[in-house]
């Protein structure tokens, strides 16, 4: 059984005015850039966010982030240590409530998300929207660029030695 050939059960629920997601996600630098993930499907504007996705039932958060990587870029990623523990309470419509574990991400030597520069466009599996990849200036995360949630703006500047847990409860305005 290949992975697209089963039953997929990611850890998530909705109510009439709640969701709840647990997301795993990957912090990959290299060479002063950190890899990101452009939101398509938002009409409201253009923001990044790190790449990974939602857990699914009986994978381990490790396991989680290296199906994503196969998944989404092809890759075969090596998953470091964990560096943050998110609990991210934002609205959109209705309120969401966000568990986010992001890991130190890296891809073998020859990959070709070394070998290139991006953006990197693949196809995506589910909403038949293109995925789009790219490697952002960690100089430009603090002005110019938009990731979420927005304090990875900051924080990706110098990563945590070690783990931390970061609580963000002011959710986010996506600027115009």
């Amino acid at each position: 059984m290949t992975i697209t050939d089963k039953i997929r059960t990611m850890i998530r629920f909705k109510t009439a005015s709640h969701k709840f997601t647990y997301r795993i996600g990957g912090i990959a630098i290299h060479e002063g850039r950190v890899l990101c993930q452009k939101a398509t499907l938002d009409p409201r504007g253009v923001f990044w966010f790190l790449p990974g996705g939602r857990a699914e039932l009986g994978e381990s958060s490790q396991e989680t982030l290296q199906r994503e990587m196969q998944e989404e870029l092809g890759e075969e990623a090596r998953i470091g240590r964990l560096l943050y523990v998110v609990e991210n309470f934002f609205s959109e419509e209705i309120d969401h409530h966000e568990i986010g574990l992001y890991f130190e991400l890296a891809f073998p030597a020859n990959s070709y998300l070394y070998q290139q520069t991006g953006p990197f466009e693949r196809p995506e599996e589910m909403e038949n929207q293109p995925m789009i990849f790219d490697w952002l200036s960690l100089a430009e995360l603090p002005t110019k660029l938009w990731i979420r949630p927005h304090f990875f703006c900051t924080a990706l500047q110098s990563l945590p030695s070690h783990t931390q847990h970061v609580v963000l409860t002011d959710g986010w305005v996506s600027p115009r």
